[in-house]
């Protein structure tokens, strides 16, 4: 039973599993896009907090730049900074006698961000720079080709690599020299406006991959459940497309033997058969008409006024009446002249009814032509024969009735009274011819010399005598 509602036909299979790898490949490219888009926005995130970190370094660095340098107390944590003994004023004492120190907006950062290194989640920075002040702030492989791609005109470079086994995100900003920044790194031979280095934020991403990790999840999760929808989607209009194509072919071998059982009667019928829709169009013309009027039947459902035109000028009356009466009227019938292509003449018997469907609207009439110049030709023979035999009665004269003829001479009495010989009379009323002859009797009677009782009639005699 399965197989019978979900077989389907194998183009139906192919367009199937067709479908079914398109939907596969579409749903796998939105996952390619959307796993792209989600990668480009994770690290659109982490890039814009490290720009940030940037910024607010940078901030911070400009506004101590802008004081001079600030002062703190010394101490363990807060040092001198040895890379300023060029500078006269770094170490002051405050009026109590505390000793403070000079701290630049470089050993500012650096003392902000050795404060924090215990916070593995914070993000670090540091300056880097081919020529530093410090040894400490020397670039390592990664920095060295960030700071060569900053010469080049790059003004940021990032990475996402691992440290320690842990997700960061490595940013290096291009810094240029600036008019406070020579007060420290003049003596290097920076000008303004010179490439200086480059400030290095070192961000963990670890936190910001977890949340990416779960969303991809969502994302797979969603195309999962988004596919398997798909595919039942398809499975069931497969299973409904080869139903109704199954209902299609049962209902199309049906029509089909319809057709052929309607073919073998209507194109083997002995007689011209065709319909006649409702608009004076044919429909339908049997083959048997190309043997009744040499034309093929396409001819006749292309030219509707093929017929009319092939029927003989003194029959084309009674022919276009027949036509012209109510197509709705009951079987009729009618006999008529054609001339085929050939110019042969042919006697057509026509029998027409008209035809509606099951709704009872009129489709026109259906027609049958039989050849009948065969049996009109014995009619009219018959016919003519039977006026041959009537003529040739009115010429016969018959004798009927009582004949008054006299007892002693034998002459008849005709109708105006006269008495004529019997055999005027005779040839008179028919066609009889007479020939005169005489009896042995007479004979014997008129010419004994010739004719005795003894002596027997000679036939030939008798014949030369009577002058037959």
């Amino acid at each position: 039973m399965w197989r019978v509602v979900c077989g389907g036909s194998r183009q139906v299979k192919i367009l199937y599993l067709s479908l079914n790898v398109l939907w596969l490949g579409a749903v796998l490219a939105s996952v390619a896009i959307n796993h792209h888009y989600s990668q480009q926005e994770m690290e659109s995130v982490s890039k814009a907090e490290a720009r940030a970190m940037y910024r607010r370094d940078m901030d911070f660095r400009h506004w101590v730049a802008a004081q001079g340098g600030v002062y703190v107390p010394v101490t363990a944590a807060t040092p001198p900074n040895p890379y300023l003994n060029q500078i006269p004023y770094r170490d002051i004492t405050r009026p109590d006698g505390a000793p403070l120190t000079l701290v630049n907006p470089a050993y500012m950062i650096r003392l902000i961000n050795e404060s924090t290194t215990g916070d593995s989640d914070f993000p670090v920075t540091h300056m880097t720079s081919l020529q530093p002040l410090r040894p400490e702030n020397a670039p390592d492989a990664w920095e060295k080709e960030a700071l060569a791609r900053a010469a080049n005109g790059e003004d940021e470079i990032s990475q996402f690599t691992t440290i320690a086994g842990q997700p960061y995100l490595r940013y290096l900003h291009a810094t240029r020299a600036e008019a406070p920044c020579l007060k420290c790194h003049a003596s290097q031979g920076y000008k303004l406006g010179d490439l200086r280095g480059g400030l290095v934020v070192t961000l963990p991403t670890g936190a910001l991959l977890t949340s990416h990790d779960k969303t991809l999840h969502s994302l797979y999760l969603f195309h999962l459940l988004l596919y398997l929808a798909g595919v039942a989607l398809l499975f069931w209009g497969q299973c409904f497309v080869s139903r109704r194509i199954r209902e299609r072919d049962l209902a199309t071998s049906a029509l089909a033997e319809s057709e052929a059982n309607f073919r073998t009667v209507a194109d083997y019928a002995y007689a011209w058969e065709y319909w006649l829709g409702a608009d004076g169009k044919m429909r339908y013309v049997s083959p048997s008409v190309s043997e009744l009027t040499g034309y093929a039947p396409e001819r006749f459902l292309t030219e509707p006024d093929l017929l009319q035109a092939l029927v003989v000028a003194e029959d084309r009356e009674i022919f276009h009446d027949h036509r012209e009466q109510d197509h709705r009227a009951p079987s009729c019938s009618l006999d008529f002249r054609i001339r085929t292509a050939v110019g042969e003449i042919r006697w057509l018997h026509h029998i027409c009814r008209p035809i509606y469907d099951r709704q009872g609207v009129f489709l026109g009439r259906r027609a049958s032509n039989y050849d009948i110049t065969t049996e009109k030709s014995a009619q009219f023979r018959n016919e003519e024969l039977i006026c041959k035999l009537r003529e040739a009665l009115d010429k016969v004269k018959t004798l009927s009735g009582f004949l008054p003829i006299c007892a002693s001479c034998k002459k008849i009495r005709d109708d105006q009274g006269y008495w004529n010989q019997i055999e005027s009379y005779i040839t008179h009323h028919s066609e009889a011819v007479f020939s005169h002859g005489i009896c042995p009797d007479c004979a014997q009677k008129l010419y004994p010399e010739y004719f005795s009782p003894d002596n027997p009639p000679d036939p030939k005699k008798t014949r030369e005598i009577s002058g037959e």
